[in-house]
């Protein structure tokens, strides 16, 4: 899609090699400009979809999602991990960080923190 800033780092992870930490035929893993927690990342797919009813199979897009989940959380000794799906909220709010393509948050919980 056109002006869809995940559109095109899908098509060219390039553009954000240092913050990719995840990348296959269908969907990139990406470090957040602002981490709520260490750890903090977004997957999207790479076919545009701005709301989660658009995605043939979501259920493979959630797999993908607790697996790297799991992967980061043993790899940062986290203690958990909370999952944040926006959907249609770049409808809502006038706020250049909310952007019209599915992603999802997954932030990294640890035993001393408080979000």
């Amino acid at each position: 899609m056109k002006n869809c800033v995940f559109c095109e780092i899908g098509g060219n992870p390039e553009v954000e090699a240092k913050r990719i930490i995840y990348s296959d035929n269908f969907y990139v893993g990406m470090r957040v400009l602002h981490p709520e927690s260490e750890g903090h990342f977004i997957l999207f797919p790479k076919l545009h979809y701005s709301e989660m009813s658009q995605i043939g199979n979501a259920g493979k897009f959630f797999e993908k999602v607790v697996e790297l989940a799991e992967k980061q959380v043993k790899e940062l000794g986290a203690s958990a991990y909370v999952l944040k799906l926006n959907n249609n909220v770049y409808k809502l709010e006038n706020d250049p960080m909310h952007v019209g393509h599915i992603h999802m948050h997954v932030v990294p919980r640890y035993a001393e923190s408080k979000l």
